[in-house]
């Protein structure tokens, strides 16, 4: 029975990420008989509206599909405007083919546009109502930069710049920045942000790169990377109860951060002045995700620190150094405010501290509860119900990836397998083929990813790899790595 759940979970979970993002596609309607529809924007001085899509990272029009009560021309100025907050007029049809649609359109209003050194007019996506869930940017591309994008559908490029040349332009408001469609209280925190930038740029060459090499390094404690590569590590050489609370943290803190990031739907610094930008980051700015990360990862060493050796005043400084120091980061990166990483901050150390506290709950034989298939069951099923709700892409992969633990957890209470490598040669080859599955696992994703420009087969494609992962760090990995140290000769494990 518990094998039937793991398998009707794991489809469960893809089905969740086909479903959570359906409305992104372009899908035919049958009483209707068109397919979806698309918007081609331009404006005097030809340069193209594009959207940068959220699942594949790819550019497009903005469109959708059309719903059975929608006539085309409604449902394209609904789509608009979700994914750019732009009110058009939809015009005559310019293009039809077994894709969809393409119709030209006018603003109705002069589009607030922000030009770059380069001549890309950068929009305020961030205040359309779909924007993180289904779209990262929208912005006018001069037909010199045409080159430079990678297109959704690539054999579309051509005809889209052709058809943009017929269109009826757009009047553009030209604007030096944003900040007059940013709440006051954002833009009171500009001089925090430019000061730092200014701080570090004003030092001597020497200090600058130290400062800069500094918070590189600091910043990989909130980078998804790093922890692919530590949780092996932990799973290995410190036991599968350790690897699994450090996951369920990590995930626990993702979770949090993306929905609190859509909840309070807020732009990002660079959003609002774009000389700001150092680093690269999508979404909502509050809170800060990688702060929150760091935050609760230091935060739970440093309490599980003071449990071994109180009071551990050493510990609390070095994670109160990292957290100070990953804030200053990400705003002299031009990514967020103050107020946002200090907010990730007090999140994570919440997110810490719960998670530190249910480690320590025991159930049935003295078993721990993040070792247990139903903490992960309920896991898997709270994101799900969050994906559905906010159409976010994060948290489909989040709960494929509970999906897959929990897969293992059933898995190994059903089919009690050996004992892990206890010794170092045992240990390293479990580890050599955990990271050898993970690095195909990921490869195959990336490849099929680049091979399609629809979002609802790069979402199950991920969201699948992402479920894979559990079963084969947990069950395949030290299957494997046990029969290859039989074929070595190896008699002791």
């Amino acid at each position: 029975m518990k094998r039937i759940i793991a398998v009707l979970l794991s489809v469960f979970s893809g089905l969740v990420s086909s479903y959570a993002l359906a409305e992104n596609e372009t899908t035919f309607s049958t009483e209707q008989g068109i397919a979806g529809v698309a918007c081609i924007i331009s404006d005097p001085a030809g340069r193209l509206l594009l959207v940068k899509d959220t699942v594949t990272g790819r550019y497009g029009l903005p469109g959708g599909r059309v719903n059975l009560a929608e006539s085309p021309s409604r449902a394209l100025a609904r789509e608009v405007f979700e994914e750019t907050a732009i009110r058009v007029t939809v015009g005559n049809v310019y293009h039809q083919d077994e894709r969809g649609v393409l119709f030209a359109c006018q603003s109705q209003a002069p589009l607030p546009v922000v030009s770059t050194a380069e001549g890309v007019g950068l929009l305020p996506a961030w205040r359309a109502p779909h924007f993180a869930s289904e779209v990262e940017q929208a912005r006018l591309v001069p037909r010199a930069h045409a080159q430079d994008y990678r297109y959704r559908f690539r054999d579309r490029r051509d005809l889209l710049w052709s058809l943009a040349a017929r269109t009826p332009s757009s009047d553009v408001s030209a604007l030096a920045d944003f900040s007059a469609l940013a709440p006051v209280f954002y833009v009171s925190q500009y001089r925090w942000v430019a000061g730092i930038q200014t701080a570090v740029q004003q030092m001597s060459e020497a200090a600058s790169s130290t400062v800069t090499a500094v918070f590189r390094l600091v910043n990989t404690l909130g980078e998804t990377a790093f922890y692919v590569a530590l949780l092996p590590l932990f799973l290995v050489f410190r036991g599968h109860k350790s690897a699994l609370s450090l996951l369920f943290l990590l995930i626990s803190a993702a979770a949090v951060s993306t929905t609190l990031k859509s909840g309070f739907a807020m732009p990002r610094p660079f959003y609002l002045w774009p000389e700001l930008q150092i680093g690269q980051a999508s979404g909502f700015t509050v809170p800060s995700g990688h702060t929150l990360l760091a935050a609760a990862v230091m935060t739970a060493w440093y309490l599980k620190r003071r449990v071994i050796h109180p009071p551990a005043f050493g510990a609390l400084a070095v994670a109160l150094l990292v957290i100070v120091l990953m804030g200053l980061n990400r705003m002299y990166l031009g990514v967020h405010f103050a107020s946002d990483v200090v907010i990730g901050a007090l999140v994570g150390a919440s997110v810490a501290w719960a998670t530190v506290k249910l480690d320590t709950v025991t159930v049935g034989n003295e078993r721990p509860m993040l070792t247990t298939g139903r903490i992960w069951f309920l896991a898997c099923l709270i994101m799900a119900l969050l994906a559905l709700a906010l159409k976010i892409p994060n948290l489909v992969y989040l709960s494929a990836l509970a999906a897959g633990v929990y897969t293992g957890q059933v898995w190994h209470k059903l089919f009690p397998s050996h004992k892990p490598a206890s010794q170092l040669n045992g240990k390293l080859l479990t580890l050599a083929w955990i990271f050898f599955g993970i690095a195909a696992i990921v490869g195959a994703a990336w490849g099929v990813a680049q091979l399609t420009g629809l979002s609802w087969i790069v979402l199950i494609v991920v969201s699948m790899a992402a479920w894979s992962l559990g079963p084969w760090v947990l069950i395949a990995s030290p299957e494997l790595a046990k029969w290859s140290g039989k074929r070595l000769g190896w008699r002791e494990w």
